[in-house]
């Protein structure tokens, strides 16, 4: 099965700025089903083996999946390429408003596929089913600032981390409340210079009675039901009672603090909840930084995982990493990982577990591919350098 009408695939070759349309082969569509397949199928027909992840001959898809765009619940699309922190086939998927808008714009596409290497920062704008590649001039912003700079359109871009070619680094969206995480598909990104995918586009119509049975069939189903009562922060207590939360960089399956980071905490911190369609959603909660959606993972790797008991400090940790276009899980083991070593006197920084503040100047120097071991002698009064991303943040300090 194959979304409406869709049979192309938009090819965009940054090298050259080139931008052509091609069909997708019959039996492709028969054999692979949505964007991973898809994906799988044409990674294996352009890549040679041994090809760099980060290098010009790596390509990355933005896929969609058949009832991608259609249905309530059903707004994913998958960044399928090859990864630069395994080596291996890499699939990952994200929510939020630029699936469905991608569906509207590429109503006769499976999507795009990226390949070559820009000269310099560039986007790809998507509309009208058709594609081009323009210059960017907010090379160097984080997720926020990179999305707010197209109010009109949905966004996936990277952050700092990806441009800084971070093997973690996310593909974000929705100014950086979702994610296309772990595996590195924002490293990619950034070794291409490709800043964003810019999509202007509406959901599609066309499955208008089965949308609304649809939606009304998830809300009673568990998984509706179970959104809307915890999401994905249920999953910090339910680890806890069975004794597999990460706590302190894995010495513990059990964190003694865990009700201050749990679902409990979530809904006493929480502005609203997340909207998705309509659908039941996560927990938005307010930072120092603006506003964020605390997932489980979070709150299990930046919060237990690093011994932190404070759930605005946990949030503001999260969102710190959303910002910056990294993955939480992978930033949060990372820094458990040095706190360790610090204990070791194996590196040469001030690092401990439950020191939000030695964690949140990691996780930027980790974004940054700045000296990590080096402790950081910063005030309030002294920026992390120029730029309204790396703006002094007295609020926190």
């Amino acid at each position: 099965m194959t979304s409406p009408a869709r049979r192309d695939v938009l090819r965009v070759d940054l090298s050259t700025g080139a931008v052509t349309r091609e069909r997708v082969p019959a039996e492709w569509r028969r054999a692979f089903l949505g964007g991973k397949g898809l994906g799988a199928r044409y990674l294996y027909d352009e890549l040679d083996a041994g090809v760099d992840p980060l290098g010009s001959e790596n390509a990355v898809a933005f896929f969609l999946g058949p009832l991608s765009g259609y249905l309530p619940g059903e707004s994913r699309y998958a960044v399928v390429t090859k990864s630069p922190l395994t080596g291996a086939f890499l699939d990952s998927y994200s929510g939020g408003s630029f699936a469905d808008a991608l569906a509207g714009a590429l109503p006769e596409a499976f999507g795009v596929l990226v390949t070559g290497r820009a000269d310099r920062p560039v986007r790809i704008e998507v509309a009208d089913g058709e594609a081009r590649v323009g210059p960017v001039d907010c090379w160097g912003a984080d997720t926020v600032e990179t999305d707010a700079a197209f109010p009109d359109a949905a966004v996936a871009c990277i952050g700092p981390a990806g441009e800084s070619r971070v093997r973690f680094a996310t593909v974000a969206s929705d100014a950086g409340d979702h994610h296309a995480g772990r595996g590195g598909a924002g490293a990619v990104l950034g070794a291409k210079r490709l800043k964003a995918v810019v999509v202007r586009g509406d959901p599609p119509s066309g499955l208008d009675d089965l949308r609304d049975r649809y939606d009304d069939a998830y809300r009673a189903a568990d998984t509706g039901l179970w959104r809307a009562a915890s999401g994905t922060v249920e999953s910090i207590d339910f680890a806890n009672e069975v004794g597999v939360l990460s706590t302190r960089g894995w010495q513990s399956g059990r964190f003694e603090d865990a009700d201050d980071i749990g679902i409990e905490a979530a809904r006493e911190a929480a502005a609203e909840r997340e909207d998705e369609a309509g659908l039941p959603g996560d927990f938005r909660v307010e930072t120092d930084d603006g506003e964020t959606v605390p997932r489980g993972g979070a709150l299990m790797s930046l919060g237990a995982g690093l011994g932190i008991d404070e759930f605005d400090a946990v949030t503001a940790l999260g969102a710190a990493c959303d910002r910056h276009g990294m993955d939480v899980i992978s930033a949060g083991n990372a820094v458990a990982w040095a706190v360790h070593a610090a204990d070791r006197g194996d590196v040469d920084r001030d690092l401990a577990f439950g020191d939000d503040e030695a964690a949140r100047d990691l996780i930027e120097d980790i974004a940054e591919r700045a000296s990590p071991w080096a402790t950081p002698s910063r005030t309030a009064s002294t920026p992390r350098a120029s730029g309204s991303r790396r703006a002094a943040r007295t609020s926190r300090r």
